[in-house]
């Protein structure tokens, strides 16, 4: 993933924003884990589009790197609630590709909750995620005895533990989103294929897709 500069291998430099605490640590762990062949900036405030957007305006805490990010990832659940948002958001990426001209903008997504994808640290798995009492039976299960016992959001010990889990992630991840194979075949490109998970109904995991990357550097 290094990236040439001056004749000088450099790391890629991303940014990350997140919707929640339980996003923020687990990529604190993955910033931890990589730093050695990434600059993860786990962005200090809390919130997706709108913060981004506002990162890279002219009082933005990114100003000065825009030219010089590589890539942004914006970490968030897929809720009914978001999808009428989602021109006011592809405006948002559309300005963010504008003003970092050589940055891949990413929407690393889970549908309902985000510990679905942690579910899957240890399991396949994809059960129904459509209301509130589905996200709760997922979070009694991942604080269960058979996987994180004590589990809570935005704890980092419990979170650093389930993230130690990765590469059954990647595996399982790759399983779950080979799931919607049949809906993302109608995709022309990756926009296509993003805005068809950002609406799905179906439960699915994108985020695994980073991971899969960063541990092929290190390989």
């Amino acid at each position: 993933m290094a990236r040439k500069s001056k004749n000088r291998s450099r790391n890629p430099y991303i940014v990350v924003f997140w919707e929640g605490e339980s996003e923020q640590q687990y990529f604190m762990f993955i910033k931890d884990k990589f730093h050695e062949k990434t600059n993860l900036k786990i962005h200090n405030k809390k919130g997706t589009f709108d913060i981004a957007r506002k990162s890279v305006g002219a009082k933005g805490v990114y100003k000065d790197d825009v030219d010089y990010i590589d890539e942004i990832w914006i970490v968030f659940d897929t809720e009914v609630d978001l999808r009428p948002k989602w021109q006011e958001n592809w405006e948002i990426i559309k300005l963010l590709r504008k003003k970092c001209k050589n940055a891949k903008v990413r929407l690393l997504m889970t549908k309902g909750c985000i510990e679905y994808f942690f579910l899957l640290h240890y399991e396949k798995t994809a059960p129904m995620i459509s209301t509130t009492v589905d996200k709760e039976k997922l979070l009694n299960i991942l604080a269960d005895d058979k996987h994180c016992p004590g589990y809570k959001k935005g704890d980092r010990i419990t979170i650093w533990k389930i993230a130690e889990n990765y590469i059954t992630a990647i595996k399982n991840g790759e399983w779950s989103l080979n799931r919607v194979k049949d809906e993302l075949a109608t995709a022309s490109n990756e926009d296509d294929k993003t805005k068809i998970l950002y609406f799905t109904d179906s439960t699915f995991t994108n985020v695994h897709e980073v991971l899969a990357e960063l541990e092929q550097s290190i390989n």
